[in-house]
């Protein structure tokens, strides 16, 4: 009993002792100004040593390995893009901080050390994959406000990266390899198809009307009737293993999938004849018919008089089906697509940050597409405005964001006169010399049907 009221009496003297030191150090605190919290940086590879191998590679998306090569190509860009926030180095015409000629500087003290480069870039993949920010804070020892940077050092690193550049290739040859690629996926042998393109939804919270002005558009056009939801309609191009060959964000969710295509650069340039030997892009009915563009026939389900029109249908969204899985790849690897995007962040930045996330699962496109984290789910399904579920799919075994596709409007959804406006010319030969009559003669002439299903 002696030795229990001992410690009783020894934790109280401590705790009063304690009581006393806290207030002393906020009044000084509040006398001299706010103290800056100590922490402990802690680097990737002690993180890496308690999560092992498989749990981090289902956490920053890509094996250790991998991520130190992406670490070596963007280390330098990402400690310039530092720099150049801080404004320690000069860019776009402004002079460096200080205004010393040749932009020589002695950085700041860091009361806390350096953060590497090595640990901007996990947050950033953390951060993407759907990671909390406030989670990171504990983990690499770093405030708030510098997880965020980091992000941003990363998405500008990313985007000025040569060889993660996405453009449509213009080599005949490289065509060539992608034709072959659907060629093989094909069941009727299918030999001209140089791409699938449809739309996604990139979900933001409702822009500001600050931010709306900035733009140049009102709040209404950022608004999807078809799925309630503000964001972005970006299109884009996949070949059969859902590597992103091209991307375009240019139009609010409000447009039209045909609308928002015929705005990107790529559009011109199938104008202007890029694809070679014939090739064509695969779409859907959000799309026009060109020549350069096969999409299915309409209204040919469950009749008898269009039954081949019915079976090409099939086998063309065999193919199609393909950017379709990219997108469930690419939403199911970077979380922060199934949340909607805070309004905080400009339309400008937004669209660099989708840039990004296209160019890195190009990159990570090798490596298995793990599960998520609990942790991550947990953060994802708490966001104050909801979030996307992936729904299963019967293709590839691909989760798919079917909340998120098929944005906008459908081609066959716009005014007559509008259609009338994007109809095919005539001189071009009419439907006949169209690719979609050529790939429907395919099936007819193999005798091709479509696959029924037995109950």
């Amino acid at each position: 009993m002696i030795d229990d009221a001992s410690a009783i009496i020894v934790r109280a003297v401590a705790f009063a002792a304690a009581e006393i030191l806290h207030k002393e150090e906020s009044s000084v605190s509040s006398r001299a100004g706010r103290i800056a919290e100590v922490r402990v940086r802690r680097s990737v590879h002690k993180v890496y040593r308690c999560l092992g191998h498989s749990y981090f590679q289902r956490a920053y998306r890509m094996s250790y390995e991998s991520f130190w090569i992406l670490h070596t190509k963007l280390a330098t860009r990402i400690n310039r893009a530092r720099l150049a926030m801080r404004r320690y180095v000069p860019k776009g015409g402004r002079k460096a901080k200080g205004g010393r000629k040749g932009g020589k500087f002695k950085l700041p003290p860091i009361r806390n050390g350096r953060i590497m480069t090595s640990v901007r870039l996990a947050c950033a993949l953390r951060y993407f994959a759907g990671g909390s920010s406030y989670d990171l804070m504990g983990t690499y020892g770093i405030s708030h406000t510098d997880i965020m940077d980091s992000v941003w050092h990363v998405v500008e690193a990313v985007n000025n990266y040569p060889q993660f550049q996405i453009s449509y290739p213009s080599s005949v040859r490289e065509q060539e390899k992608i034709v072959a690629g659907f060629e093989k996926a094909s069941s009727v042998g299918f030999n001209v198809c140089a791409g699938a393109v449809d739309g996604i939804l990139i979900w933001m919270q409702k822009p500001n009307v600050d931010e709306a002005k900035r733009v140049g558009v009102d709040q209404r056009k950022f608004l999807c009737g078809r799925k309630h939801k503000f964001g972005l309609n970006c299109q884009a191009v996949a070949d059969v293993n859902g590597k992103i060959l091209d991307i375009s964000v240019v139009y609010g969710a409000s447009a039209a999938d045909c609308v928002a295509f015929e705005a990107s650069d790529l559009h011109a340039r199938l104008e202007d004849g890029l694809l070679q030997n014939g090739f064509v892009l695969f779409g859907d009915n959000a799309y026009l018919n060109s020549i350069f563009m096969a999409t299915p026939y309409s209204n040919v389900s469950g009749n008898p008089n269009k039954k081949s029109e019915d079976n090409y249908n099939f086998f063309h969204s065999q193919l199609r089906i393909r950017v379709e899985c990219a997108f469930g790849m690419l939403v199911a690897r970077w979380g922060i697509l199934r949340m909607a995007i805070s309004n905080k962040i400009s339309v400008t930045r937004t669209i660099a940050l989708v840039n990004t996330l296209a160019r890195l699962h190009n990159f990570c496109l090798e490596e298995l597409i793990p599960d998520q984290l609990e942790i991550d789910m947990d953060n994802i399904i708490n966001w104050e405005e909801g979030y996307v579920a992936l729904e299963d799919s019967n293709v590839h075994r691909i989760p798919m964001p079917t909340t998120l596709m098929d944005v906008g409007h459908h081609f066959e959804e716009l005014p007559r006169i509008a259609r009338r406006n994007r109809s095919v010319n005539d001189t071009t030969g009419g439907e006949e010399s169209m690719p979609r009559f050529l790939l429907h003669n395919v099936v007819l002439n193999s005798h091709s049907i479509r696959p029924t299903i037995r109950i």
